[in-house]
C-alpha cells in the first residue's frame, strides 16, 4: 500500500486553486458566478458574502471581456484561505489593458464588495495581459 501520509501532510498547509478557463464573453459570466458561488459555499460563506462573491467575480469578469479580443480566453482562479476566498481573473485585453478607474460605477461596486482589489497589466510583443485579483473575506467568520 502507498504511503499517503506526505500527500496528507502536504494537503494540510496548502490551500487548493481551482482553475476555470471559458471564453471571453459575456455567455460564460453565468459559469463564473456558479462556480465562485459553489465555492463560497463550500467554504461555509453565508447567503449575503456568497452574493458579493458572484457580483464581484461578475464585475470583474465583465471588466476583462469587454477589453478582449474575439476568441480570447479569460482564466479565474479561486483558492479559498479560510475565511477568505482569493480570486484571480485574467484575460488578453486590447488598448493597452485595463486600469484601475475609480471613477467608473463598476470599479466602486468591486471595491465595496471586496477586501482588497489590484489590477496588473503584463505588455509583451504578443499583447496585453490584465490579471484582476480580488480578496473578499465572509463577514459572518470575521465576528
Amino acid at each position: 500500500m502507498a504511503n499517503t501520509a506526505s500527500i496528507d501532510s502536504a494537503l494540510e498547509r496548502t490551500h487548493p486553486v481551482v482553475e476555470l478557463r471559458v471564453r471571453a464573453e459575456p455567455g460564460q459570466l453565468p459559469v463564473l458566478r456558479a462556480v465562485a458561488a459553489a465555492i463560497a459555499l463550500q467554504q461555509g460563506f453565508d447567503l449575503d458574502a456568497v452574493a458579493d462573491v458572484k457580483l464581484a467575480i461578475d464585475e470583474a469578469g465583465t471588466r476583462l471581456i469587454t477589453r478582449a479580443p474575439q476568441g480570447a480566453t479569460l482564466s479565474c482562479r479561486f483558492q479559498a484561505m479560510p475565511p477568505a476566498l482569493r480570486i484571480s481573473a485574467s484575460a488578453p485585453t486590447v488598448d493597452g489593458g485595463l486600469t484601475a478607474d475609480s471613477r467608473t460605477f463598476g470599479w466602486h461596486v468591486l471595491n465595496a464588495l471586496a477586501d482588497s482589489v489590484e489590477v496588473n497589466v503584463d505588455e509583451s510583443d504578443e499583447g496585453s495581459v490584465t490579471t484582476i485579483d480580488v480578496s473578499l473575506t465572509d463577514s459572518s467568520a470575521v465576528l
